[in-house]
């Protein structure tokens, strides 16, 4: 009779190559909402690099444009004795400083999370719900809604301080309120291709990491059992 083991193998072969790979794993990284992430954190970044916030037009402060560069650190007096800004609004520009930050460190983790896609229950969850994006585009709402309340104070301010009453007085948005407005942007399509994406069930996973386990245990490698398909049986024996 012949041995059994010559079908063995060739049959575990077979098993395989049917699926082509042994386990249809799911990814967690994403793309789609890393690139998102990562515009959000380069604007973020350009914009407390940027000097320009506020633009003032008026004939009462010498300075054109405000930003949260001139309150961090030393503030130049002729800020305070020019009525370009009064406490309040040195206060507020620092408030929208902190927030900038801790918007770029919540699009940093964000991002880091989509481009590993950590296995942890809690980091999973975490990205699949997109929570640090979400809080990104909370706290770039938070500096529009800031740098709105800084230009009225400021504009009230240079309405009382005019040098001539026909002066017209008014304050417009910079360049790095709308770098904020699109980090905000570019955080909410992150959000959307996180939360739109499909992830298998809690019972597609436990099947996949049984599958796995499996997969471990085996005792022939592919390349070993493809070396022993063809080989002949072994000889009868009596």
């Amino acid at each position: 009779m012949y041995a059994p083991g010559g079908s063995a193998l060739p049959g575990g072969h077979r098993r395989r190559g049917q699926g082509g790979s042994a386990l249809p794993k799911q990814p967690e990284r994403s793309l789609a909402s890393a690139l998102p992430g990562a515009l959000s954190i380069t604007a973020l970044c350009t914009a407390l690099a940027e000097p320009a916030w506020l633009r003032i037009h008026g004939d009462t402060c010498t300075r054109q444009e405000l930003g949260v560069a001139d309150v961090l650190g030393y503030i130049d007096p002729k800020l305070l004795s020019e009525y370009c800004m009064n406490p309040q609004t040195v206060l507020l520009l620092r408030v929208i400083a902190a927030f900038c930050f801790l918007g770029i460190i919540c699009s940093l983790s964000a991002f880091l999370l989509d481009v590993f896609g950590p296995k942890h229950p809690a980091l999973k969850i975490t990205r699949r719900y997109a929570f640090a994006h979400i809080l990104t585009v909370l706290q770039c709402a938070t500096v529009i809604g800031f740098c709105y309340w800084a230009s009225e104070l400021i504009l009230a301010q240079q309405q009382q301080h005019k040098q001539h009453r026909g002066s017209q007085v008014y304050v417009t948005f910079a360049v790095s309120f709308y770098l904020v407005a699109g980090a905000g942007g570019a955080s909410i399509l992150a959000t959307a291709a996180n939360l739109l994406r499909h992830y298998p069930t809690e019972e597609e996973e436990q099947a996949l990491e049984l599958l796995s386990e499996m997969e471990e245990n085996e005792p022939y490698s592919a390349e070993y059992e493809v070396m022993n398909q063809y080989q002949p049986p072994p000889a009868y024996t009596p």
